[in-house]
């Protein structure tokens, strides 16, 4: 290694506080824009310093089945780009600088977290901690000093855009306090975090209801007892709190009746006949359109529509059989990592996390190649973080 021992502890510790700071600003900074041009600025600065001071070791990355699997896919969709149909230069460039920024992030977040475990505690931490207290403090402007009916949708402005990204974000912070409850036994142990844990769970759960993203919401609660089930902790209490968790969510349904009522009468938001109007104009069966083409619904009382509400119909349109084949291929090999690693409370976690995101791309969003802000946030924060336990799981190379 060329760098000194001095000067990689120093930078190591430098790009945690930045690391943190980028992933736990996406709650709180208002403008996605300046979130976006701080992250290019950090990515742009840090993974050169990384590249040129030779601070890591290339070689053991392909010997992560994660990493090759991901790399087989973002190439794919990199190569698709020479036959595409841009309607604009940036519809060019924009994926090529999402996987750029997403594969620098992701060699920075290797190196600064390949040491011990509590840095990743203390991101988790954070995560939680301003997740809440952002969610919090904007359901109070909104309800109480704005007085907005609670039929109106909850969003949080800024990196996570929509109330949609929301509601997953805010349905994943529900999961990671559950998580950090059940899996990690230094938090059971001492009562005020066990309060200040349950209360931000609370608040996860109730501004998530507030966003009234049905997916989100039923993919918290799946996901949440799954989490339950697979903890280390005694089957008596995972039976004591699956009941009480069943008997909420009864007094809730009771409780929240018409909002239920009205969101079975919504049915499927005319996803099936916009799904049916893409794959009409699907033609380019085996390659797909290119990924940087954007197709348009040509007839019906759709038309027009360019937003294809699942990233797996996004990766079938723009990357064919063989796109969707390889993301499909990725996303099994994270799950089968972590299903191996299942020793592991991180990776637990980590892979839950990562099938709630999978889930949430089913019927929602076009492309997970995305800008670094909500469903981003959700998605490949949690591979990066496996493939990081999988390179220490190695007994041939480390990664730094």
């Amino acid at each position: 290694m060329i760098a000194t021992l001095p000067f990689e502890e120093k930078t190591k510790t430098l790009f945690f506080y930045s690391v943190v700071f980028l992933l736990v600003s996406i709650f709180f900074i208002p403008e996605k824009n300046l979130h976006l041009k701080l992250f290019i600025l950090f990515v742009c600065i840090a993974f050169p310093l990384i590249a040129f001071k030779g601070l890591c070791k290339w070689s053991a990355l392909l010997e992560s089945r994660i990493v090759i699997a991901s790399s087989l896919f973002l190439g794919y969709s990199l190569l698709s780009l020479a036959w595409s149909e841009p309607e604009r230069s940036r519809d060019i460039l924009n994926p090529i600088k999402d996987i750029f920024y997403l594969v620098s992030f992701w060699v920075i977040f290797l190196f600064t977290f390949n040491g011990a475990d509590r840095w990743l505690q203390r991101l988790v931490k954070w995560l939680i901690i301003v997740g809440s207290i952002t969610a919090a403090c904007y359901a109070a402007y909104h309800y109480l000093y704005l007085e907005y009916p609670l039929t109106r949708r909850f969003t949080i402005p800024g990196p996570l855009i929509d109330k949609v990204r929301t509601g997953f974000c805010l349905g994943a912070g529900a999961l990671l306090c559950l998580g950090s409850l059940l899996y990690e036994p230094g938090n059971r142990e001492r009562k005020s975090t066990i309060l200040l844990l349950l209360l931000a769970l609370t608040v996860f759960l109730v501004t998530l209801v507030l966003t009234h993203t049905r997916l989100a919401i039923a993919g918290t609660l799946f996901f949440g007892f799954a989490m339950v089930a697979l903890s280390p902790i005694k089957n008596r209490t995972k039976l004591i709190l699956i009941g009480l968790g069943l008997m909420l969510l009864i007094a809730a349904c009771i409780f929240l009746a018409p909002l239920i009522d009205a969101y079975i009468e919504k049915g499927q938001s005319s996803r099936l006949d916009l799904w049916s109007g893409y794959l009409k104009e699907f033609h380019h069966y085996w390659f797909g359109h290119g990924h940087g083409t954007t197709i348009y619904i040509a007839e019906g009382g759709l038309a027009g529509w360019s937003a294809y509400h699942s990233v797996y119909l996004g990766a079938l349109l723009s990357g064919g059989i063989v796109g969707l084949s390889l993301l499909l291929l990725m996303i099994l090999t994270v799950l089968f990592t972590g299903w191996k690693l299942r020793a592991n409370p991180y990776v637990v976690v980590a892979t839950i996390l990562f099938a709630f995101a999978c889930t949430m791309g089913l019927v929602n969003l076009d492309s997970v190649i995305s800008r670094p802000r909500g469903y981003w946030l959700i998605f490949w924060l949690p591979v990066i973080v496996l493939s990081l336990y999988e390179l220490k799981s190695l007994p041939r190379k480390a990664f730094v």
